[in-house]
C-alpha cells in the first residue's frame, strides 16, 4: 500500500474542503492518505510518504502561506528522490510556481502537470480525479520506483 500526505495552509474551510476532496480521490485500496496543516507538519511527514501534495493559498503578500516556512527551509537540505510530489493552489499560479522553485533541489521529477492552480469558481470533481490519477500513475513508472 502506498502512503500519501497532503500538507496545507491556511487551515481554513475553503482549503480544507479541497484537501478532503483530493484525499477522497485516491484509491483507498492502494493508498493510505493523511492530511496535515503546514503549521503541524514536519519533514517525517514527507519522508514517510510515497506521494505528497502541498496546498497553499497566498497570504500577507507571500505566494506561499507563512505556515510553510519551516518546511520550505528544510527543502534546502533534503532529498525526496523516488517520491511523487505536487502542489496546488486556488486561483494563484504564483503559489504553485513558488512551490516548484522550492522543490527543484530535492531530486524530484517535476512534470508541469504536478503543479496546478485550480479555478476558484469551478473545481470539478472529474478534474480532481484525473489529476490524482495522473500523479498516482507516476508511482508505477520507472522513475517512481523506490
Amino acid at each position: 500500500m502506498y502512503r500519501g500526505v497532503i500538507i496545507y495552509a491556511p487551515a481554513e474551510a475553503k482549503l480544507e474542503q479541497l484537501v478532503r476532496r483530493l484525499a477522497d480521490c485516491f484509491d483507498g485500496e492502494r493508498f493510505k492518505v493523511a492530511t496535515c496543516s503546514a503549521d503541524q507538519a514536519a519533514i517525517p511527514n514527507l519522508a514517510g510518504a510515497d506521494i505528497f501534495l502541498l496546498a497553499s493559498l497566498p497570504a500577507g503578500g507571500q505566494a506561499i502561506h507563512p505556515d510553510f516556512s519551516e518546511i520550505l527551509r528544510a527543502f534546502q537540505g533534503i532529498t525526496l528522490a523516488g517520491r511523487v510530489g505536487g502542489a496546488i493552489s486556488v486561483g494563484s499560479e504564483p503559489t504553485v510556481q513558488a512551490f516548484r522553485r522550492a522543490l527543484r533541489d530535492c531530486e524530484l521529477e517535476l512534470p508541469d502537470g504536478n503543479f496546478r492552480s485550480f479555478d476558484p469558481e469551478r473545481i470539478d470533481s472529474t478534474e480532481l480525479d484525473g489529476w490524482i490519477a495522473e500523479l498516482s500513475g507516476q508511482l508505477e513508472s520507472p522513475a517512481g520506483v523506490r
